[in-house]
């Protein structure tokens, strides 16, 4: 068959869909083995020793199907949040569960609200399932406008996306702002909040919307967490969704669940509930965020501040050229958004990168 036969086999929101936004989708053929990884947010000081060990001892039975009701992952879970396992619904990782909102809440005509730059795979769910996108530009300080959402939200508005702390911004919104939108939104307008880097947080009311989720129980909030980041898990994938049981349920119905190996079922619990190793992650990400910001505001970029483990900055100079060259030296960074983003990594990582832009941005400079 053709490209134009298959292509009328297609179900019409697939055939119609503008292309992808997500930047890791358009990188092409890149030999990320050749590569120091510092441009797709890993977390590259590792899972926790014990999650390590977890995965070892269930491939011992993984001849077996894994868990079907995942008590153990649900349960660890649930104890961290202080909540029961009915508000809780994995997949693996937190892109199944953003899959899952579409699948589970999303008609032809719904409208779905965010502001971008953002991560934007909610975006590519919304378009399978024929619901519009209303974007908003990111305020001045590159952070989420509620005000205009807000404004915005009209009659066939379904749900609000809000990534926060952003990515790939690294901004965040209060606490107390999200308690005030969370009040003011619609009772039949979705929220959701995804929560992907949160736990590398610093700032006192960078906090998750869990707790407002338990104070409004009659507002459909939902909570999207992955183990991909923080707990150094990308390439085992495990997500979860934190809802009220009423919406989890709904959730549960969408197949995600089952695509959990045992394996992932055991490392994801073992990780949750070691804090040792958290602390560890938590601190190293803390001093190379801090060198990385000192040194590239050094060099004269602008630096925006990050809860993440991950800077946006504005060399002032092409990011796509900055990427580029970087590469050409062995370092991955992303651009995107008129601008480049770096994971924080290794110390040696972080200097050797700091040298190659002070020679990339002069050597730009100079030609300019």
């Amino acid at each position: 068959m053709n490209t134009a036969e298959v292509k009328n086999l297609l179900c019409k929101a697939l055939r119609e869909k503008p292309e992808t936004l997500r930047a890791s989708r358009k990188m092409g053929n890149i030999d990320f083995a050749k590569l120091r990884h510092m441009g797709l947010n890993e977390n590259v000081f590792g899972m926790s020793p014990k999650a390590l060990e977890a995965i070892s001892e269930a491939s011992a039975t993984s001849n077996l199907y894994a868990d079907w009701t995942q008590k153990e992952l649900k349960e660890a879970i649930a104890k961290t949040f202080g909540l029961t396992t009915d508000y809780v619904i994995t997949g693996c990782g937190s892109s199944a569960m953003i899959d899952a909102m579409g699948t589970a809440f999303l008609d032809p005509g719904d409208e779905l609200i965010l502001c971008m730059p953002t991560f934007p795979a909610i975006i590519d769910t919304a378009q399978m399932h024929g619901a519009s996108v209303k974007v908003i530009p990111l305020k001045d300080d590159l952070k989420y406008d509620l005000t205009r959402m807000l404004m915005e939200i009209s009659s066939k508005t379904k749900m609000i996306y809000i990534c926060n702390p952003n990515n790939p911004t690294g901004t965040y919104l209060g606490i107390d702002e999200l308690r005030q939108f969370a009040s003011e939104c619609p009772d039949d307008v979705i929220q959701v909040y995804d929560e992907a880097y949160i736990e590398f947080a610093e700032a006192s009311d960078c906090q998750s919307i869990v707790e407002v989720m338990k104070e409004m129980p009659e507002k459909p909030i939902v909570c999207l967490k992955t183990f991909s980041k923080f707990y150094g898990m990308a390439g085992v994938r495990v997500g979860y969704s934190l809802a009220q049981p009423e919406i989890s349920s709904w959730l549960a119905k969408c197949g995600t669940q089952f695509g959990v190996s045992k394996t992932s079922q055991a490392a994801a619990a073992a990780a949750i509930m070691d804090k040792e190793h958290g602390a560890y992650v938590h601190e190293q990400v803390r001093r190379g965020r801090e060198y990385l910001a000192q040194e590239m505001k050094a060099l004269g970029c602008e630096v925006y501040d990050s809860q993440t483990n991950f800077i946006f900055f504005d060399a002032h100079v092409d990011p796509l050229e900055v990427q580029y060259r970087m590469m050409e030296k062995g370092i991955f960074i992303s651009a995107q958004a008129g601008m480049n983003r770096v994971s924080v990594s290794y110390m040696e990582d972080c200097e050797r990168f700091i040298l190659y832009l002070a020679e990339i941005m002069h050597s730009l400079k100079a030609t300019a």
